[in-house]
């Protein structure tokens, strides 16, 4: 039981009531979550969330909605929303200081403005600083890892600072899921401004041409098996293309499901399960999740 009164007390931000998930997902997918709660500052997400992991009460945090998939009868307990909360950033010579809601592209871009760089090839990456913590968000051969220093978060209730020696990860994975990341201090070597925004530019092309960026997604469905590429094996399948309800591979990257419009939940998991169950037929290939499944309803 959520005790509604004791968290409008404590909390100095918004909570709704039965908010719909599409509303806050890339998808665009998504049914309503039971108590969505903007939290107005750090002090704010502190003192909620160590309220929320003393009583166990089920809580699921949000960035920007990138890398997740939420059911289509939405998501029990309270969902805390962090994307538009934690947004700052602090530079002093190479280190830098990033609230977890801050979007990754722009700390790429303003870290290249002031010839910080090294994460070029993630200026393309959406969604926030702090899912891209969690989830040791890469592309181009950069993962975010390589230039961490340390993580504030709470976890179990308790607000600690964790070293990156500390932490657990490899591709695409941290031991921090189930943690909430508030901020993130990063070293990044001094790079030639001009040459670094040449450099990110390049890459957001490439981007651009390969990657179906006008339509609803999540970003990359699947984890890269081990020596091959999710994609290539998607569209070697004959996949590209091939669509269940609202939910298609797109035709232009076949490791990309998008919303054609009217997509649910359902139509996107029946799909990715007929994707892995042609790749593992054809290929003898298991294709891993690299979105997160949310809520309910996707049966």
């Amino acid at each position: 039981m959520i005790e509604l009164d004791r968290l409008r007390r404590l909390l100095r931000g918004e909570i709704r009531l039965r908010e719909p998930m599409s509303r806050h997902t890339s998808l665009r997918i998504g049914g309503p979550a039971d108590v969505f709660i903007v939290p107005a500052d750090k002090e704010d997400v502190i003192r909620i969330m160590t309220w929320l992991q003393e009583r166990e009460i089920a809580y699921f945090i949000l960035g920007r909605g990138t890398n997740i998939l939420v059911g289509d009868e939405g998501i029990r307990g309270v969902v805390v929303a962090l994307g538009h909360t934690l947004e700052y950033l602090r530079i002093e010579g190479n280190r830098v200081t990033v609230g977890a809601g801050y979007a990754l592209p722009r700390l790429v871009l303003e870290c290249l403005r002031r010839g910080l760089g090294g994460i070029e090839g993630l200026g393309g990456v959406p969604g926030s600083v702090g899912g891209a913590v969690i989830m040791n968000a890469g592309a181009y051969g950069v993962e975010l890892f390589e230039y961490l220093c340390e993580v504030e978060l709470v976890q179990g209730g308790c607000h600690q600072v964790r070293r990156r020696e500390e932490i657990q990860y490899g591709y695409r994975y941290t031991d921090l899921k189930g943690s909430v990341v508030l901020e993130a201090v990063l070293q990044l070597p001094s790079v030639d401004p001009k040459e670094a925004l040449r450099r990110r530019r390049e890459l957001l092309d490439r981007r651009n041409r390969t990657q179906p960026l006008d339509m609803p997604n999540a970003g990359s469905i699947f984890k890269n098996p081990p020596g091959d590429y999710a994609g290539r094996l998607i569209e070697a399948a004959g996949l590209k293309g091939f669509s269940i309800g609202g939910a298609m591979v797109s035709p232009r990257h076949a490791n990309f499901l998008v919303n054609t419009g009217s997509a649910t939940a359902r139509d996107m998991w029946r799909l990715i399960e007929h994707v892995r169950q042609t790749v593992r037929d054809r290929f003898g290939v298991e294709l891993e999740l690299e979105i997160e499944l949310v809520g309910e309803g996707f049966g």
